[in-house]
């Protein structure tokens, strides 16, 4: 999806990628679930995994996490009875374990795997070489979205159905009085009245509680050539009444929650990298 009145050469080749854009939230895109009492299972966000070296995180917004724990639970390293779920092999649902790290200035989360092993044959995992410059753009780039809204879940016994919602929107200068920190931050609009496909034909967006914690792609390089690497993590949205600006931080407050997790393991892994 992209706003109808983007420039027709961009439009044409979102239209050549299409199935790619697609494929992107297939493979990277996570839905998590909280366990109810009665069994089933409640979508509560989204996120995705990195791997570093041998090591496999979990990435989500930090707001998502609380989710998962009792009110007043500081230390928050496991949740209680694997209340978290997400799809394994052939999508039925299983716990994820391990240990959080969490940043309350950034809204980033990460949960470093115990067992990567019952995920790792469902979902690709971002790696170093995925990962867009961290650093703020000259020009205003094209961002893909793809996460799990509650409003397209369907509750059932052992799994969750759904669908996703993606969308395809390029930044642009923000309105006096809502600007940010670029070099922690990025900003992206998301214009519902005039929501619509690549055809240019109209659509309905959903409201976008359970897309917090998504992959945020950068679409293109300089060259406008189809290259997407990742960008940041989708944490929020500024309703601005017509237009929903999206909220993203940059995957350098993930590389922080990283480095504390696992001090010296991201630095080993860019060396690898530049060889």
């Amino acid at each position: 999806m992209t706003k109808l009145s983007g420039t027709d050469g961009h439009l044409e080749l979102l239209r050549s990628v299409e199935g790619e854009l697609r494929r992107l939230g297939d493979d990277y895109s996570v839905p998590l679930a909280a366990r109810q009492p009665e069994g089933l299972s409640r979508l509560v966000g989204t996120g995705w995994f990195f791997r570093c070296e041998i090591e496999w995180f979990l990435v989500t917004a930090a707001h998502v996490v609380g989710e998962f724990f009792s009110v007043g639970d500081k230390k928050k390293t496991k949740p209680p009875e694997s209340i978290l779920l997400v799809p394994g092999i052939n999508d039925a649902m299983v716990p994820l374990g391990g240990k959080w790290s969490i940043s309350d200035e950034y809204d980033v989360a990460i949960l470093r795997l115990e067992s990567p092993n019952i995920v790792n044959a469902r979902w690709k995992p971002v790696t170093m070489a995925d990962l867009a410059p961290d650093e703020s753009e000259s020009e205003y780039p094209w961002y893909h979205v793809a996460g799990w809204p509650a409003e397209y879940s369907v509750r059932a016994e052992r799994e969750l159905a759904g669908d996703k919602f993606r969308f395809t929107a390029q930044a642009e200068p923000m309105p006096v009085g809502d600007e940010f920190d670029r070099k922690t931050r990025i900003r992206f609009p998301l214009y519902r009245n005039e929501f619509g496909t690549f055809d240019g034909q109209k659509a309905v967006h959903p409201q976008l509680f359970g897309i917090s914690g998504a992959p945020v792609w950068r679409v293109f390089d300089d060259g406008n050539r189809y290259r997407p690497l990742l960008a940041g993590v989708q944490v929020s949205y500024l309703d601005r009444h017509t237009v929903w600006y999206i909220n993203v931080i940059r995957w350098g407050g993930v590389r922080s929650l990283i480095e504390r997790s696992v001090p010296g393991l991201f630095k080993s892994a860019e060396r690898l990298v530049l060889r």
